[in-house]
């Protein structure tokens, strides 16, 4: 999000918006890699999957809902412009927690001309191809700066822009990905018996007499708080999948968690905005400003609201049970939130609202009614024609995932070092040793029929 902040001044506000609603979408994709660490336990990683869907479910639901009642109305540009007319004199706050820790790091390993950066994507035209937005001691033509003033990692090299990002990228993603099992590993370490005895306990706290329905709503106030010193809700919901994974924080506990750590990273960007130059303040903080509003309206409508509170969480356990079962479904699940239905919103963006709206509305009164069969078909079945008893009415293929599952499971378990991790998943018997499932049925059919097995 911050990174749409610091590019605003290319586009406007009610353009930004639908960027700014991907972003939210996939920002949980790191939670997703992290619930791969459980996978050699079924009933952990359907646990830490469901987790780690937590925020997908909840930003799904959002979308389908805020996205088209924001282009009808643009509820979220006017709001968060009212709050901007109030905040306008305030330039200038700059408010640092872990940037004191990462910026002298940042500085040491790179350090670009932001200025010239941010004209160069306004008007391309004015740098040539050879220009370097790297602040340099030594340049292309072998000139040197004495007595320079830039310290850092590639001050002194003659490679190229891009060869220089392709190496910081590069490290970063591998850095990002020893942090992230580091953090499991020391999650894991940490969270013995007694450990996991205290957080147990304090999170079954509640308020007392008459502020126990309060209790959601003050952790959701921690999060927002750990996620404000953190500035990252990635970091802070990375650091809670291990936890429910491992039976410590249930699925139903760590929901007001995510809540607030989602609106404390949006807050996160309005202090990005508020230090920002006075050139695109103004913009920034507006763009800052609705997304903040965008998670307290998603929170207003999908916690405060108890119908609506439970969606989430079991469309996160039911995903986490079928990716249980179907491990390849891990693939299909990355590509759809984060590659697929990315691309199908930046898609519907290009055309006239009226057709966005349209087509979110078909979807929203589709997905109601199926919700409303399903909910009928368990509580009161009696309600429906016979023929929506169940949906078998429907072909197998459009229903259920298994007659995809044996040509899915050969293709992924063929490929090399990874495919052990889409085979069956396993439990364990009283003995420590890996059995299939193909061995369970067989346990069951022989306790069924009394019988000893040969």
């Amino acid at each position: 999000m911050s990174v749409i902040i610091g590019v605003i001044s290319v586009l406007t506000v009610h353009d930004a918006i639908p960027v700014m609603i991907g972003s939210e979408l996939g920002s949980s994709l790191v939670n997703g890699l992290v619930s791969i660490a459980y996978s050699s336990d079924p009933t952990q990683f359907e646990r830490a999957f469901a987790a780690a869907t937590l925020g997908d479910n909840f930003n799904i639901c959002c979308l389908f809902i805020i996205f088209p009642v924001e282009l009808i109305t643009g509820v979220l540009e006017i709001c968060g412009k009212w709050i901007v007319d109030l905040l306008v004199s305030e330039q200038g706050i700059k408010f640092k927690t872990l940037e004191l820790l990462t910026d002298p790091v940042n500085n040491f390993i790179l350090q670009v001309n932001d200025e010239e950066l941010r004209n160069a994507s306004l008007y391309p035209e004015m740098f040539d191809e050879h220009h370097t937005f790297v602040l340099r001691c030594v340049f292309y033509n072998g000139s040197r700066i004495y007595n320079c003033p830039y310290n850092h990692i590639f001050s002194y090299t003659h490679m190229t822009d891009r060869a220089i990002g392709w190496i910081v990228l590069i490290s970063s993603i591998t850095v990002l990905i020893f942090c992230l099992i580091s953090i499991v590993y020391f999650i894991q370490k940490l969270l013995d018996e007694r450990v996991s005895k205290n957080v147990r306990k304090l999170l079954s706290k509640e308020c007392p007499g008459a502020w126990k329905p309060c209790t959601g709503y003050t952790v959701m106030l921690v999060g927002l708080l750990v996620t404000l010193l953190l500035q990252s809700n990635s970091i802070f919901n990375s650091s809670l999948t291990p936890m429910v994974g491992s039976g410590v924080v249930t699925l139903e506990e760590m929901y007001p968690l995510v809540m607030g750590s989602n609106i404390g990273g949006s807050f996160s960007g309005v202090l990005a905005a508020l230090s920002a130059d006075s050139s695109r303040f103004e913009k920034s903080l507006h763009m800052a400003m609705c997304q903040v509003l965008y998670n307290i309206f998603g929170t207003l409508m999908f916690y405060v609201v108890p119908a609506t509170r439970q969606l989430p969480i079991y469309m996160s356990k039911r995903l986490g049970q079928i990716e249980n079962e179907y491990r390849w479904f891990i693939i299909v699940f990355i590509l759809v939130f984060f590659v697929i239905l990315p691309a199908i919103v930046i898609f519907l963006t290009l055309l006239p609202d009226f057709v966005i709206v349209g087509v979110f509305t078909l979807i929203l009164i589709l997905t109601l009614i199926f919700a409303c069969i399903c909910y009928l078909q368990k509580v009161a079945p009696q309600m429906l024609p016979t023929w929506l008893w169940d949906w078998k009415i429907l072909p197998i293929y459009l229903r259920s995932l298994k007659p995809y599952d044996p040509f899915m499971t050969k293709i992924f378990t063929n490929i090399p070092f990874i495919g052990g991790f889409f085979d069956r998943p396993y439990s364990k018997d009283k003995i420590g040793r890996k059995k299939s499932i193909i061995e369970e049925n067989i346990d069951k059919l022989v306790r069924l029929s009394r019988h000893t097995q040969v």
